[in-house]
């Protein structure tokens, strides 16, 4: 026994770090947007009001997906009092899981050398430690991509039960986020390819992924059919506008090397906020900063590994590695070249493992003398990065906001507005309702208001209105200042908590209702 945990403790104290680094500055870098207080409302209505969802999040088809997720998520929230840092923790924890299937697949798919390589890449990326914090849609991507990729591989190997670990992997991937759906297409082509047997398993593992799109059908039946509706119009009234782009194309090839080489480095700024935006300068500011030259011999890099794994008639499980990865640029190319849709490189989340396993195959390649001298780089680098991150959009600013609102109002009526550029939809309505008091009336009533429970909604603004004026990191647009300039000229007392401000207005004349 004693021998046993001695072999094993090099893994032990990687996951260990890979926790701890997850739980550094976690509330200082915490992200918490408009996508993170959706299902965070959805969970508050499901603690205290009791109102269990039969759909969960919505795809970009409009069709809502089964609420596994959602109900996952509102538990970890349970446990932390609604307070979503609980999703930090819980973020970190699941973390170690990843680690684990990095090392495991690692060890499986070619030797130990490979899997100790690919955990330590996936305890010690800026990159990963970045996204592991935000418990979203797309988080368990990496975590379910290695669980279905050694499903297959047990399964083609005759552990026949490994099929219902795959079969609940897909249940909660579909969960949440419909771009898991290439879990689907790649056990559909793994068993059709190599024959895998279609047992009485396999048929009950079906049944039991069938059966968990009841929920669906009961709301459907429930609501005369608002949720398949929207799917039939989007392609019924032409919405899908199919169309073609040599430069789309091309640039949703890049995005392939470009999200390789940041894990390995991310040559950005440090600013956290920045890894996760939809606006397009930060998104071509993240790709410009990495050096061409990288993104190249990472392209070289994943054509040689996909040609390399497919010409090797006894590197099977490598296939499953490289099928998925053809499986993901085709959904990609149809998605956002076919469609026209915005690509961003969260999108390949499930990917990001596979990524780190292609390269720790690569370094493990090296004589040991170089391969700890690239595993040194390569940590030290990832740490110096770490060290540096900052989120002058976090939690903490956030909820120092919140508190200086509630210390200047008290427990009078106040409305809550929310001006920005990129990040005016910015969790605030329900970050108050957890670190403060409920405002009467909120920027974002319109889309959120049915989850208040039985928290009324004022008609018209009171006599106080807080706006929370997110500051960018560039130069603003001419309306943003024209807007700005207006709440500043009725501010009665305002305060700045990284780049959030807060204004206080005085309302007592109705300017506000008049046209904001």
């Amino acid at each position: 026994m004693i021998h046993k945990i001695k072999s094993f403790w090099p893994i032990l104290v990687i996951l260990l770090l890979a926790f701890l680094l997850r739980i550094y500055k976690l509330e200082e870098l915490f992200y918490f947007t408009y996508d993170e207080s959706v299902p965070a409302f959805v969970g508050r209505r499901i603690l205290l009001w009791q109102h269990v969802p039969l759909i969960g999040g919505v795809s970009p088809f409009g069709v809502h997906l089964t609420p596994y997720f959602y109900w996952f998520l509102s538990t970890v929230l349970a446990l932390g009092k609604l307070n979503p840092i609980a999703w930090g923790w819980v973020g970190a924890a699941f973390a170690m899981l990843t680690t684990i299937m990095m090392y495991v697949v690692g060890t499986k798919f070619a030797n130990k050398k490979v899997g100790s390589t690919a955990a330590i890449f996936w305890a010690f990326s800026y990159l990963t430690n970045v996204y592991d914090r935000h418990l979203w849609a797309l988080y368990p991507g990496p975590l379910l991509s290695l669980l279905v990729l050694f499903s297959l591989y047990k399964i083609k190997k005759g552990s026949e039960n490994f099929i219902f670990v795959l079969s609940l992997a897909i249940i909660i991937g579909v969960s949440a986020d419909p771009s898991n759906l290439v879990f689907v297409v790649l056990t559909i082509i793994v068993f059709a390819v190599y024959k895998l047997p279609v047992s009485k398993k396999t048929l009950i593992s079906i049944g039991i992924f069938l059966i968990s799109f009841l929920p669906l059908v009961f709301f459907d039946l429930r609501h005369n059919f608002a949720n398949s509706r929207p799917f039939l119009e989007f392609w019924q009234q032409g919405r899908n506008n199919p169309g073609f782009s040599l430069d789309s194309f091309s640039e949703n090839i890049l995005i392939f090397p470009q999200a390789f080489t940041r894990l390995i480095y991310a040559f950005s700024d440090n600013e956290v906020a920045k890894q996760y935006s939809y606006c397009s300068a930060y998104v071509t500011e993240k790709y410009n900063a990495i050096p061409f030259p990288l993104v190249l011999a990472s392209l070289f890099l994943l054509s040689g590994f996909l040609i390399w794994a497919f010409t090797n008639k006894n590197k099977t499980d490598w296939k499953f590695v490289a099928l998925l990865t053809i499986i993901y640029f085709a959904g990609i190319q149809v998605y956002g070249t076919v469609f026209q849709a915005d690509i961003f490189e969260h999108y390949l989340t499930g990917l990001f493992a596979v990524f780190l396993l292609i390269f720790a195959k690569v370094v493990s390649i090296f004589p040991k003398k170089i391969w700890l001298v690239i595993l040194a780089i390569f940590v030290s680098a990832n740490l110096y990065k770490l060290s540096t991150a900052k989120n002058s959009h976090g939690l903490v600013y956030k909820r120092q906001a919140i508190e200086f609102v509630m210390q200047n109002v008290g427990k009078n009526d106040f409305s809550l507005e929310s001006h920005s550029t990129c990040w005016r939809l910015s969790g605030y309505r329900y970050l108050f309702a957890v670190f403060g008091e409920e405002p009467v009336k909120s920027y974002v009533d319109p889309n959120f208001g049915y989850l208040y429970g039985t928290t009324p909604i004022a008609e018209e603004h009171p006599e106080t209105v807080v706006a929370i004026v997110t500051h960018d990191f560039t130069q603003e647009t001419d309306e943003f200042y024209r807007r700005y300039a207006l709440l500043k000229s009725h501010e009665v007392k305002n305060d700045l908590f990284g780049n959030i401000e807060v204004i206080i207005m005085d309302n007592s004349t109705g300017w506000f209702d008049r046209g904001f």
